[in-house]
């Protein structure tokens, strides 16, 4: 078993290459029908906001930490 921690690797994952490594991806093993719906994928990775004492920012990079696709995308992107 092999294990790697990776500093920071949320906010440093820039989501036009997942959108693009993703849709790669999904036309390997897909029509171009299905792979329309990466669309979904970018609103979600567009709708990264967090809660900090009562302030809601959006960060301009990254994926939040505390999405529950956010793992699956830094597979993708690992």
């Amino acid at each position: 078993m092999l294990t790697y921690d990776i500093k920071d690797l949320y906010v440093n994952i820039p989501t036009k290459e997942i959108l693009r490594l993703t849709k790669s991806l999904l036309l390997k093993h897909n029509d171009a029908r299905t792979t329309k719906q990466i669309t979904l994928l970018d609103v979600i990775l567009q709708q990264n906001y967090f809660s900090f004492k009562n302030h809601i920012p959006r960060p301009k990079t990254g994926i939040s930490m505390g999405s529950p696709i956010s793992s699956n995308i830094a597979e993708i992107f690992i």
